[in-house]
């Protein structure tokens, strides 16, 4: 049973009242418009999909980039060299076929064929110059974590690349099917962060800062018959209310919402449809623990121990999404059962008595959220209310995005709540965030036994030996809670009825955006 004593009528309230008292009006920057060099596309295309999104993205570059906004953009321009179908299996893209010799080689043929979106054609130097940039320890990747197992690189001929692994490396294929691993053309001319040179079905054509991102469909692009439609527009529309009657009234064709109050609204729609899509994220409250309090793990487990999951489901999400530990449930049967993890039980008795152990009873601290980000706001103040009954007080820090994603990159906060991809292994959704020197470890979590554990599950192959580490490695994580991990993301998509083929899976939300046509209304 849920222990929030509130309902969605009280955290609205809640909500408007921090709102009052924070000021949330977001400022941005001055305009900024570019044009790339592009002209527009000669095809067998037809329709333009404006698709309306609530933030800008945070650079272009895959291999810099941590944020979703900018991965939503990535996806109509690059590509990588497998992908993921919806049983998890690993399928050809870029490569058309890989063999395996021996446990610490991966060879690689390319798609003859291929071209970039600057008339470039693909070759194995690409791919060399893509992974290096991935793997180099000084390039300021935050995904390198993902790497260190690959010793080198090779192009052996021109459409074929030889990966040596300094050891058995189970999990390989997940990272190289990354949208982080996009394939990039072999020029250091190029600023990546500013700009898109991919394979991709559709190419950069304007990008106009903080109010929409165009795309033309690509002439030359390697799947035939594809892209179907004659370009996209990504439209930037911050507030949710905003996207809802802008997808009612055809002003967009596509958008993702997060309230269910929004989802129900455009439901009743007419013209209008909405796509439900379980995903591999969850969201989160992330804990400083190199920062007093959270540097005392009694703290932690407290925390971990007096936030009702459950109840944030129902008040947040109207019961969308299902109670997560550090393996999500929709990542198949590598998790534990919920029940088993440690500090997973609502007791704010036991809460109490942590914190006073701990010497920090009467405890406050700052929960740092993107306040264009309702979810994380509604989220936050969840937390913030069932924390009273411990006596601990957490003070929402509301930011600007870019502030946000600065404060993260800088780990310049004592607490946060946001959202995290699990990719579709459990090597990706730890590995990185939870080892000690891990590039996505914001939390500046370490842990000799889970550093242990994660790297055992690197070196193995069979499924069930993995499984076994893994779920250890979930206890031990889950004990130390250098996260509170709440609940898993649901997708829901607001369509057009004249919007066809566009299907999001679990971890492939754009992948089917080639396929996609916009009928005239």
């Amino acid at each position: 049973m849920s222990n929030w004593s509130g309902n969605r009528r009280d955290l609205m309230k809640i909500a408007g009242a921090a709102a009052a008292v924070t000021g949330m009006a977001m400022t941005t920057g001055g305009r900024l418009a570019w044009a790339q060099d592009a002209s527009p596309e000669s095809g067998d295309f037809s329709g333009e999909l404006i698709y309306g999104r609530s933030e800008e993205s945070v650079g272009f570059d895959p291999a810099m980039v941590t944020a979703t906004s900018s991965f939503e953009v990535i996806a109509a321009a690059y590509e990588s060299l497998i992908i993921f179908d919806d049983d998890g299996q690993p399928q050809p893209w870029l490569a058309e076929s890989w063999d395996m010799p021996d446990d610490t080689t991966y060879i690689f043929k390319l798609r003859d064929g291929v071209t970039f979106h600057n008339g470039q054609p693909l070759t194995a130097k690409d791919v060399v110059f893509t992974f290096e940039r991935l793997m180099d320890p000084d390039g300021g990747s935050p995904w390198t974590s993902q790497f260190t197992p690959v010793d080198s690189v090779e192009a052996t001929d021109d459409l074929t690349v030889t990966f040596k692994l300094k050891e058995t490396f189970g999990p390989f294929l997940s990272p190289v099917s990354a949208r982080y691993a996009a394939i990039l053309p072999a020029d250091d001319s190029i600023d990546f962060q500013s700009t898109m040179v991919g394979t991709g079905a559709f190419k950069l054509d304007e990008f106009k800062k903080d109010t929409e991102t165009r795309f033309a469909g690509f002439a030359d692009y390697w799947q035939e018959g594809q892209p179907k439609l004659a370009g996209m527009v990504y439209k930037i529309l911050p507030d949710e209310s905003s996207r809802v009657a802008a997808i009612r009234t055809g002003e967009i064709q596509l958008t993702s919402l997060v309230d269910p109050i929004s989802v129900d609204t455009v439901k009743g729609s007419d013209g209008v449809s909405v796509i439900n899509q379980d995903s591999t994220d969850y969201y989160l409250l992330g804990l400083n623990c190199k920062q007093a309090p959270f540097d005392d793990v009694k703290v932690r487990q407290a925390l971990s121990m007096a936030i009702d999951r459950q109840a944030i489901i129902d008040s947040v999400f109207f019961g969308q999404g299902q109670e997560s530990g550090p393996i999500v449930p929709t990542m198949g049967d590598w998790a534990n059962p919920l029940e088993d993890l440690p500090n997973y039980q609502v007791d704010r008795d036991a809460a109490k008595a942590l914190l006073e152990e701990a010497g920090q009873s009467g405890l406050s601290f700052k929960i740092t959220v993107g306040a264009n980000r309702q979810e994380f706001v509604n989220i936050a103040l969840v937390i913030q209310d069932q924390l009273k009954e411990i006596g601990v007080n957490a003070e929402l820090d509301q930011v600007e995005w870019g502030t946000f994603i600065d404060k993260w990159v800088s780990r310049d906060f004592q607490s946060f709540v946001s959202f995290n991809g699990s990719g579709n292994d459990p090597d990706s959704a730890l590995y990185a965030a939870l080892t000690t020197d891990g590039t996505t470890n914001a939390f500046q979590f370490s842990d000799p036994d889970v550093d242990k554990l994660l790297n055992e599950g690197r070196t193995l192959a069979d499924h069930d030996e993995r499984k076994k580490v893994y779920q250890e490695a979930e206890m031990k994580i889950a004990d130390q809670a250098p996260l509170i991990f709440i609940c898993t993301r649901v997708g829901n998509f607001a369509v057009r009825d004249n919007v066809h083929g566009f299907a999001p899976t679990a971890s492939q939300t754009w992948a089917t955006l080639p396929e996609t046509t916009v009928d005239a209304e």
